[in-house]
């Protein structure tokens, strides 16, 4: 797909979490990667190593949450299904009535992966679930249970075919 002369990806962002996996919901995003729409979804905001869906499933990025000591987030869960981790703490964003407000949470984490995601399809073509998570994995390593570590895009973008972006 174009828009205005760039690519765009079709990503799948899901800020939610559930504790017992959906047949539906694993077929719709088996469905969601077989046509190239790359997943990514919050691993959940109860401090705990436990896993949960859609994060748990294998074509899905979870998403864990990060502070401003770029360290897991007291409130982020951990763990298996932790691909990587982003910023989710004081994250400005709009509020009802016009007004702006910060919040904190894996589900504020998971729309920077998307957002990599979509950097991503326009300088790599034929994007999808494989090619991004590898690009993304591409990470800081910070610490046990955040998957590959922190997001960094510039990595991201340098470890994509051609990539070459300058120093993270």
């Amino acid at each position: 797909m174009v828009w205005n002369g760039y690519a765009s990806q079709p990503a799948a962002n899901m800020s939610f979490s559930m504790p017992q996996q959906s047949a539906e919901l694993k077929n719709a995003l088996n469905y969601a990667a077989s046509n190239s729409i790359v997943s990514a979804a919050a691993v959940g905001n109860d401090g705990t190593n436990t896993v949960v869906y859609p994060a748990g499933f294998q074509n899905v990025m979870g998403v864990a949450s990060t502070n401003l000591s770029e360290t897991r987030s007291t409130f982020s869960n951990y763990g298996s299904d932790v691909w990587v981790a982003a910023p989710g703490e004081g994250i400005i964003s709009t509020y009802p009535f016009g007004t702006y407000a910060a919040g904190w949470g894996t589900s504020f984490s998971t729309p920077f992966v998307t957002g990599t995601v979509g950097v991503l399809a326009n300088v790599q073509a034929n994007m999808n679930e494989q090619a991004a998570s590898s690009d993304i994995a591409n990470a800081e390593y910070i610490g046990y249970g955040l998957g590959h570590g922190e997001l960094d895009v510039v990595r991201a973008l340098n470890a994509a075919p051609n990539g070459n972006y300058g120093e993270p």
